[in-house]
């Protein structure tokens, strides 16, 4: 067998290869989107069936092609939320109550070319989306924007909720945050493989399992229901190519923070280099350009801070991050007071979690108590946040028996409270007079804007989003944020702590107070001190978090979509 025929015989391999792989590409969408043949008689003639008794159900099973199927009478429904997977992830579709009564005209618009109005399906991945934090409230308010931007838009949330009806979901976003929203048009599906992006489901080598675990779900999702664009509100990156090629479909995503940065490689990179570390180091290495990579899929990309921005803006450089400030609705919590007669507390308003750092803010108010001596001048501290799941019901417990037992505060002084209603936030936030937020690089910090615009004093861990945007120098006169924080534009205090990873005690400890030192300083402040400080607050809050803001942005995010569809279609 001579040489020249074996390269002839190798090359004409690679040929074939490439063909049949960029075959197979083309054709996934095809697969992906488009439904079987014959689907529409099927379902036809199963809605005659149920015409003598519409109060009947029938369920229909399209194999492998259901989601194409689910995606095309959602589109044709008058009440597309009717399409709902429910919580058991059935691949089997029933038949919606109001369609079952005008057949003729739903099976119709089962054809594209019939459609006068043809929806826009915005495929919102958030598998958490009953998790009730600032990352839901970004959701909840883009689906809130999206559907009141045109009648026509449907909002599809990809959950792995399944503990929780779509009824349920939709009150706790009423309960939690004051959205309602158009039921008809939101449809829920429902994932069954969300254990694969949770943590604990990988002790080792999380990054990268975390990783494989969410192109895992972002495919079922698209099976399961293939949308228009894919709106990734929780930060799976991972999936992207997936959605790419599966669904040829704009990708818009909001980033809360970067799944790996820069800092995190220079840390290492400055560690001593033992061979684990150097391991660590090109693991990490070689994640951040598979970062870099699944970033050119993205077509808006957005952000939530500038901490979150400068880091994206480094890693995806070919889709120009920009800052969309999270909804925090600050118009709802201004108040307006002409003197100070607050309630002598502090405030903690967090989700029930360890990186929420209540552990460093209970051990530091038993130092300022010890400090102070006299605590009849000691603010009382109350915790509020949401629980999740029975880890974090075991961290309150914790905390609570931490602080009683081996911190030895008083029990008039400490309260907990869990999974508040949102107008009973609101009655905290309007009586307290300062708010606390210890998290070590807080990407953002709704909780640090709803402090401000309810108009308590900030006092808050000297990072990212509260350091970089929120508790920033703010001007009354000029109504405008200033370089320099002085007392005539302070809009809050900063501390630091010992136990922060990437703590300098040259620096740092000259520069910031520790969080029990900061107490000691709150509770000497003149109701006049405090009344300045709060009005400063409100006002720079108020310019740059309220919910109109983030609707205004994102309704940008809308009419570029837009742009992008039409260039698709034609």
């Amino acid at each position: 067998m001579s040489r020249e025929w074996l390269h002839t015989s190798a090359v004409i391999a690679v040929i074939c290869i490439v063909i049949f792989l960029r075959g197979l590409v083309r054709a996934l969408p095809d697969f992906t989107m488009n439904p079987p043949v014959r689907y529409r008689l099927r379902i036809n003639n199963a809605m005659k069936r149920l015409e003598s008794d519409p109060t009947k159900n029938v369920k229909l099973d399209f194999s492998w092609k259901h989601g194409s199927v689910r995606r095309q009478m959602i589109l044709a429904s008058a009440k597309p939320s009717e399409y709902t997977n429910g919580v058991t992830s059935s691949n089997r579709i029933s038949i919606g109550q109001t369609d079952k009564g005008n057949r003729e005209s739903f099976v119709n618009r089962l054809i594209p070319q019939v459609r006068k109005n043809r929806k826009v399906l915005f495929g919102f991945f958030h598998p958490y989306c009953n998790a009730g934090g600032g990352g839901e409230k970004v959701l909840w308010k883009a689906v809130e924007s999206t559907l009141s931007k045109d009648s026509r838009n449907v909002a599809i949330i990809y959950t792995g909720d399944t503990d929780a009806s779509k009824q349920e979901i939709l009150n706790n976003v009423l309960k939690r945050f004051d959205y309602e929203l158009d039921k008809d048009r939101v449809v829920f599906i429902y994932l069954k493989n969300r254990k694969y992006v949770d943590s604990k489901m990988w002790p080792r080598f999380t990054l990268i399992g975390q990783a494989l675990g969410s192109i895992l779900l972002t495919i079922e999702a698209i099976y399961r229901c293939p949308p228009d664009v894919w709106c990734d509100t929780m930060g799976y990156p991972f999936g992207y190519p997936a959605v790419h090629y599966l669904a040829r479909i704009p990708i818009v995503t909001y980033t809360h923070y970067p799944v790996i940065s820069s800092d995190m490689l220079q840390k290492l990179q400055n560690m001593n280099k033992s061979l684990k570390t150097t391991i660590k180091y090109w693991y990490w290495k070689l994640f951040m350009l598979w970062y870099k990579y699944v970033g050119t899929f993205v077509d808006i990309a957005t952000t939530n801070s500038t901490w979150t921005n400068n880091h994206m803006k480094q890693i995806w450089k070919s889709c120009e991050p920009v800052i969309i400030y999270p909804p925090c609705s600050t118009e709802k919590l201004i108040v307006q007071d002409e003197q100070w007669d607050r309630k002598n507390q502090a405030i903690v308003l967090a989700q029930f979690r360890p990186e929420k750092r209540h552990e460093l803010i209970l051990q530091s108010y038993s130092q300022f108590l010890e400090i102070a001596g006299d605590i009849s001048h000691a603010p009382k501290l109350i915790l509020i946040g949401s629980t999740r799941s029975q880890a974090d019901r075991d961290y309150v417990n914790h905390l609570r028996e931490w602080s009683s037992t081996d911190l030895k505060i008083p029990s008039n002084l400490v309260e907990f409270q869990t999974d508040c209603s949102y107008e009973k936030i609101k009655v905290y936030l309007r009586e307290s007079s300062y708010g606390i937020n210890a998290m070590w690089n807080e990407h953002f910090g709704i909780a640090v804007v709803e402090y401000a615009a309810s108009g308590l004093i900030p006092l808050v861990h000297a990072s990212a989003g509260p350091l970089l945007d929120i508790v920033v120098p703010w001007d009354t006169q000029q109504r405008k944020q200033v370089e320099k924080s002085t007392t005539e534009s302070r809009t809050g205090f900063f501390f630091k702590d010992k136990s922060d990873p990437d703590y300098d005690k040259a620096h740092d400890g000259e520069k910031y107070p520790t969080l029990s030192e900061l107490f000691v300083t709150a509770v000497n402040l003149t109701d006049n001190e405090k009344l300045s400080i709060s009005k400063r607050g409100r006002e720079c809050v108020l310019f740059k978090f309220s919910d109109l803001k983030f609707h205004q942005d994102w309704d940008q995010v809308l009419v570029q979509l837009d742009g992008i569809l039409h260039s698709l279609e034609n």
